[in-house]
């Protein structure tokens, strides 16, 4: 039988762990499969960091060999491989430093590596600004991240605030009556802050707004989703851990009346029970 965790907030997570772990990383790109990142607890890394000390591309150096993973980790049965799947936390950007944080699925692997006395190989295929249903169309489709996900021993999963996000993109244009192309969900947010401080009338229409968003098709995208994932475990025969984390307030920083706040956490506890069942 499968296994699912439902862990704390990624965020905080990787806050939590970062003192605890350090890992290397090897990127590349391949296709349109953007940031794939793969780790290795031994070999990978050390030839990694070698390659960088004699003025080679450590990513070139890994494209020439087997994911860029040799050596013990690669052969040694009892090896553990593992998936990340998922938005900008799962892949460990941050926004608000130049360099980026180190993905929590990185850092979860090394405590278990360490606590099973085994190594073990990650992939990254996680992508800043994936909501449920690029996982399913941009993500899900592609045959190599299929591949990865059936042999794999932990699969780690981040999805679901770019929903909302997204959500509160389109609310903004709508509340608002422009027409304006917000780049982010931040930069529609904090127009609808400035807003509010000029019309605080705006706060009725928001919670409407909020209060009917139909989480129908999220949930449809999460079910396929985790469907999608099983079926493919289900072919290698073993059982997989699927560490699955839940959704923070992504807006809890700006300064919105407490009555917007309040529904917004409330459509995250709702999304967060779609994600728990």
């Amino acid at each position: 039988m499968k296994r699912y965790v439902q862990t704390a907030v990624a965020a905080l997570l990787t806050l939590a762990l970062a003192v605890m772990a350090v890992t290397v990383s090897v990127t590349r790109q391949e296709g349109d499969i953007e940031d794939r990142t793969i780790e290795s607890s031994d070999a990978a890394g050390i030839e990694a960091n070698g390659a960088a000390e004699q003025g080679k591309d450590p990513e070139a150096e890994a494209a020439d060999g087997d994911n860029g993973v040799t050596g013990e980790a690669q052969d040694a049965e009892s090896a553990l491989y593992a998936t990340v799947l998922g938005d900008s936390i799962a892949k460990g950007y941050s926004g608000e430093s130049e360099a980026d944080l180190v993905p929590y699925g990185s850092l979860a692997m090394e405590e278990i590596s360490v606590g099973e006395g085994c190594p073990y190989e990650i992939v990254n295929y996680a992508r800043n600004g994936l909501d449920s249903s690029g996982m399913n169309e941009k993500i899900l489709t592609k045959e190599e991240v299929r591949d990865s996900l059936a042999k794999s021993d932990i699969i780690f999963i981040t999805v679901g605030s770019n929903d909302l996000l997204n959500e509160c993109k389109r609310m903004v244009q709508e509340i608002l009556n422009t027409d304006t192309k917000f780049k982010s969900a931040d930069e529609a947010l904090q127009v609808l802050e400035d807003s509010v401080k000029k019309n605080p009338f705006l706060v009725v229409n928001i919670i409407g707004a909020l209060g009917n968003w139909d989480y129908q098709s999220f949930e449809a995208n999460w079910i396929d989703m985790m469907d999608s994932i099983r079926s493919l475990d289900s072919m290698e025969g073993g059982e997989c851990r699927i560490i699955v984390t839940n959704i923070y307030n992504p807006v809890a920083n700006l300064k919105l009346p407490s009555t917007m706040n309040q529904v917004v956490e409330d459509i995250i506890s709702n999304m967060n029970t779609i994600i728990s069942d």
